[in-house]
């Protein structure tokens, strides 16, 4: 069997899939029976004509004679961004064609109309890529988990946020020495915004809670916080309470709501998400009836990625069926409504009464305290006071930090993280 493929977008994944394909098209055909032809790519930029020449590839310049070209059976959309991407898979689609992409961040807002568009055309979109890179996540959850629940998602789904704080705990390194040198490893973007801020790990939860859950969230509805204001005091601290800091999309589903976040969350040091370093990936799954599952792999890069688009070139062209969710009505979980367990780091004079302060306001707004530290006692104006408290409402938390924040004594902003009991 023959199938044709049109690859737009000549980036790093882009190249590794026109390689890949190339390098393993036997393999392929002795396991599968399949014979995948690139039938043209297509970059903007022109100097990409080199590549094409390379592999021996017909190159255009403009995606609509790959679109409109009706030997092709598959198009892989792999330029990222909204626009043009957005009307490269509608065009896509209502041409007849199968689409492959890995545009996270273009499904997370769009994918609501993408997806009922390939219903529609009665056309596969293919995205295991688009989370997780080479980690065959998306189709384990799709096919082999099809008889489970899935209950909650906790996961590093960015891994130059995790090569970071793994950076930092491992070797010391305060937050801009370890982005820089995730920089100079080519882990990290020379404006990072979008990882470190937790929006690439935002767009792969919205992804994952229609996979899971049946639900495309607004992105504005949807809590998210980045690893900037971890400094290397709350790394250290939190090594010492036996925790680690990671940067994790979390998804809860209750009877008649679901929260869904990204944030930087304190968990057990002996928890297997806890070991994962440097810029790998993990998600771990708590399913009925099949348990407790984790997955781990690369999550990044041009070879692990094209490894996920092919699987899903190779699945498209064996007839087998996509994702698509029926789509499920709840509501999502107000942050302020969450209820957890915090680590607090106040910067305190160091002087008699303070703490006091601190405790009174806390019980006011029925805050407990499960323990305290003060360290670093009299070597600093001001000294850090580490606490970690019993299951508070955030929104009780929130108003005491404001509070206990306008004492003279205090050097804002003090830091909150929240403690997940995995």
């Amino acid at each position: 069997m023959i199938k044709k493929i049109g690859i737009i977008g000549l980036g790093n994944v882009g190249e590794a899939v026109v390689r890949s394909l190339r390098k393993y098209s036997s393999l392929i055909r002795r396991r599968t029976g399949l014979s995948l032809q690139i039938k043209g790519i297509c970059d903007k930029d022109k100097s990409k004509r080199k590549i094409a020449r390379k592999y021996s590839v017909p190159f255009v310049s403009n995606f609509h004679k790959l679109i409109n070209d009706s030997q092709i059976d598959i198009i892989i959309e792999l330029i990222g961004g909204i626009e043009p991407a957005n009307s490269i898979i509608e065009q896509s689609l209502k041409a007849g064609k199968h689409v492959v992409t890995a545009n996270k961040a273009l499904l997370a807002t769009r994918g609501r109309r993408i997806f009922s568009l390939a219903q529609k055309e009665r056309k596969t979109i293919g995205f295991e890529s688009s989370v997780c890179g080479a980690i065959p996540l998306i189709r384990s959850i799709s096919n082999g988990l099809v008889g489970s629940e899935v209950k909650s998602i906790h996961g590093i789904l960015n891994g130059t946020t995790n090569y970071i704080l793994d950076k930092m705990q491992k070797e010391k390194l305060d937050f801009s020495s370890a982005l820089k040198e995730a920089q100079l490893k080519g882990l990290a973007e020379e404006k990072p915004r979008l990882d470190i801020e937790g929006i690439d790990t935002l767009h792969k939860l919205c992804i994952l809670s229609y996979l899971c859950f049946g639900v495309w969230p607004s992105l504005n509805k949807v809590y998210s916080d980045g690893i900037a204001k971890i400094s290397l005091l709350d790394v250290l601290y939190s090594d010492e309470l036996e925790f680690k800091i990671k940067l994790l999309a979390i998804a809860k589903k209750d009877k008649n709501s679901l929260d869904l976040r990204v944030h930087p969350t304190l968990i057990p040091s002996d928890h297997p998400l806890a070991d994962v370093s440097l810029a790998y990936n993990a998600v771990y799954l708590d399913t009925q009836p099949a348990g407790q599952l984790l997955f781990y792999g690369e999550g990044a890069g041009g070879q692990p990625a094209s490894s996920s688009v092919i699987s899903d070139i190779v699945n498209i062209a064996l007839n087998e069926k996509g994702v698509l969710r029926r789509e499920q009505k709840i509501s999502l979980v107000n942050i302020k409504n969450l209820r957890s367990r915090y680590y607090i780091r106040f910067m305190a004079q160091d002087k008699p009464g303070v703490l006091a302060m601190i405790s009174k306001i806390l019980a006011s707004l029925k805050i407990s305290i499960a323990s305290v530290t003060q360290k670093e006692r009299g070597r600093d104006r001001f000294v850090p006071i580490i606490m970690i408290t019993h299951e508070a409402k955030e929104d009780n938390l929130r108003r005491a930090i404001a509070k206990i924040d306008k004492l003279s004594a205090i050097k804002s902003p003090s830091q909150i993280i929240r403690i997940e009991n995995l």
